[in-house]
């Protein structure tokens, strides 16, 4: 596996990004396998507000749904390549992604469910790809590992915020770690926010990338003096991006990462509570 090495200095510890690679088929066949994973957990889970029931919470190992209402919890496991439903201390299952398709997994899924008596019913139609799971066992956990460091620094960034926010999530159509801040109010289709988030890449911007935007896009926004690993894009939507390669080309990406986004996040923050 690539990055993810170690200081030899007793304590200190520094991570480094790794490249990802020729991974289009891994980020593609996990994608594909994370859309089984929400369609799991959507029909035991009641509507929330921002629609956050559609998502999954980034785990050190991959993502999962978290304790539901009826006390199961899915996985998708990137390190181990297995999708993992526990319906109790003792009850679950797990299925290997490998031999599967998007949709053969599902109904995998559908028939371990039945046969562990949870009487939960899949939205196949929701989950159609028939092309194999080709996912590489060391790039789905160089991803894991990529996933939880940018998700920790972007954690760091929010938790000098105050007021309304969303769970930070992975939303299973975009693929992307998507999180809120909400400069009144907390609905996101009406009141003025901050999105901050991570996306493995995106019609036009096929390579990883961290993101920032704002809605609505307040007066003087465009003004802001982006640090230097930042840079502004318009093209279909705009907003800030952080690209991951120049991220994966320095050696405490956490710090880079997290002193730009508080600099972007911080003016951005306060032109919005003007709006």
């Amino acid at each position: 596996m690539q990055g993810f090495d170690q200081a030899d200095e007793p304590g200190e510890v520094i991570v480094t990004l790794p490249a990802l690679t020729n991974w289009d088929s891994t980020r593609q066949g996990l994608h594909r396998a994370a859309q089984v994973a929400a369609a799991i957990r959507k029909p035991m889970q009641p509507p929330l507000p921002n629609f956050a029931h559609l998502g999954l919470s980034v785990t050190r190992d991959g993502l999962e749904s978290g304790r539901l209402p009826n006390g199961a919890n899915v996985a998708l496991n990137f390190r181990a390549g297995r999708l993992v439903f526990q319906a109790g201390p003792s009850g679950g299952w797990e299925l290997p992604l490998a031999g599967y398709s998007q949709r053969t997994l599902a109904e995998a899924a559908q028939q371990a469910l039945a046969e562990s008596g949870s009487p939960i019913q899949i939205d196949l139609n929701s989950v159609p790809d028939t092309n194999p799971l080709d996912i590489d066992a060391g790039l789905a956990s160089d991803y894991a590992g990529a996933v939880f460091s940018i998700y920790t620094a972007i954690a760091r960034v929010r938790a000098r915020f105050l007021g309304a926010m969303s769970p930070m999530i992975v939303f299973p159509h975009g693929f992307d770690l998507s999180s809120l801040w909400f400069a009144r109010g907390s609905e996101e289709r009406s009141d003025p926010h901050l999105n901050i988030g991570f996306s493995p890449g995106s019609a036009g911007l096929p390579r990883p990338y961290v993101y920032l935007y704002t809605h609505p896009i307040p007066p003087g926004w465009f003004d802001i003096r982006l640090p230097e690993a930042a840079r502004w894009w318009r093209e279909g939507w705009q907003g800030v991006i952080l690209d991951y390669d120049a991220l994966a080309a320095v050696e405490d990406h956490e710090a880079l990462l997290e002193h730009t986004l508080r600099e972007v996040a911080e003016q951005s923050a306060a032109l919005l509570a003007a709006v």
